[in-house]
């Protein structure tokens, strides 16, 4: 659940600083640590230190030590750093109940939680961090999964965004699936991206190689998706492709291309499916 988001950031919305977001993301973690959102896996209670225990589960965990989160220098202030944490406490968080009068073994009264909704606490903690994630460099998003990933560019989020249609051949679906994730991991370099753009390009060569194609792109249409691929050098190799091109700039126009092409072509197909006559 997307947080609301008022005047200014709707009509001009400003990216945010790694502090910045650092921030916002503290503020968030003393809220639902203040709420006892942390206390069943992590004994974080509201008013009480981090304990020892909590630290150590954490530096195992982790490879550097997160808390106290409230006392982060320059130097352990990282995205990295900052990511792994908004991940690792995604993972710990849970939503109290009710608080009830129990007894224990030993006969003993207290007051604590009667349970814990863990889907509850997911829900609430992405709904926030997603508020400003957003607004971070190219835009990034908390799944429900627990990994951050990438938005992308302002204006053609929503094909990374949309969901997929479904082909009922698994070698295609999760081909494609594959190629979104492993363009949105906010790690991805240059190579990364061009194998990104080439399991696409194997989609469609898939698609041409069984006939699905053919139904539903006259020659012309379908030569321009491969004459692309080959052109920019992603699939075969020959001294007439092109080289010296910025690459950081033309990856992305080619796989959102690709991605958006997809998209139409694979509902051009399930129609063509549907409306075919069957054979007697």
């Amino acid at each position: 659940m997307m947080k609301r988001q008022y005047y200014s950031q709707r009509t001009n919305p400003k990216k945010l600083t790694l502090i910045g977001v650092c921030i916002k993301f503290t503020s968030v973690y003393e809220l639902l640590a203040e709420k006892d959102y942390f206390k069943e896996e992590l004994d974080i209670r509201r008013g009480v230190s981090v304990s020892e225990e909590a630290k150590h589960n954490a530096i195992i965990e982790l490879d550097f030590q997160p808390f106290p989160i409230d006392e982060w220098d320059d130097k352990k202030l990282t995205e990295e750093n900052l990511f792994d944490t908004i991940e690792y406490l995604y993972d710990k968080i849970s939503k109290p109940g009710e608080i009830e009068d129990l007894v224990s073994e030993s006969g003993y009264n207290y007051w604590d939680y009667e349970s814990y909704d863990k889907a509850a606490g997911k829900k609430e903690y992405r709904g926030y961090m997603n508020s400003f994630l957003s607004r971070y460099r190219d835009g990034y998003e908390l799944l429900g999964d627990g990994r951050i990933l990438s938005l992308g560019s302002d204006g053609i989020q929503h094909v990374l965004e949309a969901d997929l249609p479904v082909l009922g051949e698994k070698n295609i679906d999760a081909k494609v699936k594959e190629a979104i994730e492993k363009w949105r991991n906010r790690e991805l370099n240059l190579n990364s991206r061009r194998e990104a753009i080439r399991d696409l390009a194997d989609v469609f060569e898939w698609l041409k190689s069984s006939d699905m194609l053919k139904n539903v792109l006259n020659k012309r249409d379908e030569s321009v998706i491969f004459e692309i691929a080959n052109k920019f050098a992603f699939r075969h190799h020959n001294p007439k492709q092109i080289q010296n091109y910025d690459k950081s700039i033309w990856y992305s126009w080619i796989f959102h291309f690709y991605l958006a092409t997809f998209h139409a072509v694979s509902r051009m197909i399930a129609k063509n499916k549907k409306y075919s006559p069957t054979k007697s």
